[in-house]
């Protein structure tokens, strides 16, 4: 063989290892394409990922940015997005409850479909669903004979669920409502279950580290479980800041049921409010915690898709089913709603 058939034939193989590699690229990128939602009325918007369903842009009528995603977030689909609006389901962090699934359950790491038939623009607010079936579920949804969530349990099992994510925007609000349903086959299957809106908000002129132009208030009168510290207590009526590697849980006392709280959110004097609140199909409300987080400087360095430096420009305030709720039978639903309003 001379060398120049050799050379010929090298050329060949590199140009079809460049088009696999792009193919392979665009197949990730072009599934996941983002979907831009405009309410006409106001020019607001708001940006939606299919992988996760997971929100990453909710721009006011003014033009002003509420949500934070890393510049190093991958948005591909090729793993979860780092910011903006990850779901969180059916378990809260990697606590081992349900066997091998991963970090905060499997919701954010899969293709949601979009219901064309839910999209609309109005006057009041323009919006969609994407919807969920577990049947449909292809990434990491927890393996072995501990999981109740894994494929072969559920199928042996007749255990279905069926979650739907709407969003709504219009001139100063995001709203999203994650529909859950126990949709099992079998009347006698239940779960338990946790879910957050893992929720990143953006700080701007990086002063995450100001408490004057970074805080959170109307946490007054919680139950506090500092997962840095161990040290639990009942949270005053003092706005909560970042001084350190920050991640508590916020649990209401027996007669709050909805979160609402202020994160003031930077340089520019900006403040968004929180509302999240749930009801059971039978109306019954049930009590919602929030979770407060910021990595700080030695986590954020251990994190590939998120800067070393970023911890400045944000905070995650996640409101959050995480006790108090029970189990969810068959046939029933429970109703979760999170709504961001810019001050």
């Amino acid at each position: 063989m001379n060398e120049n058939y050799i050379n010929i034939i090298s050329n060949l193989l590199d140009v079809n290892i460049f088009c696999l590699t792009k193919a392979t690229t665009n197949m990730f990128t072009s599934k996941n394409e983002p979907i831009v939602i405009t309410h006409t009325a106001s020019g607001a918007s708001t940006t939606i990922l299919p992988y996760g369903a997971t929100v990453t842009s909710f721009l006011n009528a003014t033009g002003h940015e509420s949500l934070f995603v890393s510049h190093l977030a991958k948005t591909d689909g090729s793993k979860a997005t780092r910011g903006g609006i990850p779901l969180v389901f059916p378990q809260f962090g990697q606590s081992g409850r349900y066997g091998t699934m991963p970090q905060h359950g499997f919701l954010r790491n899969n293709y949601w479909k979009v219901e064309d038939g839910d999209k609309y623009d109005t006057e009041e607010g323009a919006g969609c669903t994407f919807s969920l079936n577990l049947n449909n579920v292809e990434n990491a949804r927890g393996a072995g004979e501990d999981s109740i969530w894994s494929s072969e349990s559920s199928t042996q099992s007749g255990l279905d669920c069926t979650l739907r994510l709407s969003v709504k925007v219009s001139a100063t609000s995001l709203t999203t409502t994650l529909t859950i349903q126990n949709t099992s086959s079998q009347s006698d299957i239940d779960f338990d279950y946790q879910t957050l809106f893992h929720t990143y908000f953006k700080i701007y002129g990086s002063k995450a580290l100001d408490a004057n132009l970074c805080n959170v208030a109307g946490l007054e009168g919680y139950n506090v479980d500092d997962k840095i510290t161990g040290d639990q207590y009942v949270q005053d009526d003092k706005p909560i800041f970042v001084d350190r590697e920050v991640d508590r849980i916020y649990t209401p006392a027996a007669d709050k049921k909805a979160v609402e709280c202020v994160i003031c959110t930077g340089e520019d004097r900006s403040k968004v409010e929180i509302r999240a609140s749930a009801m059971t199909g039978d109306g019954e409300e049930l009590p919602v915690s929030a979770v407060v987080w910021n990595p700080f400087i030695e986590k954020s360095k251990g994190m590939s898709d998120y800067g070393d430096e970023e911890y400045h420009d944000m905070i995650c305030v996640e409101p959050g089913i995480l006790s108090g709720n029970g189990k969810l039978g068959a046939g029933k639903e429970v109703v979760f709603t999170q709504v961001i309003t810019t001050k």
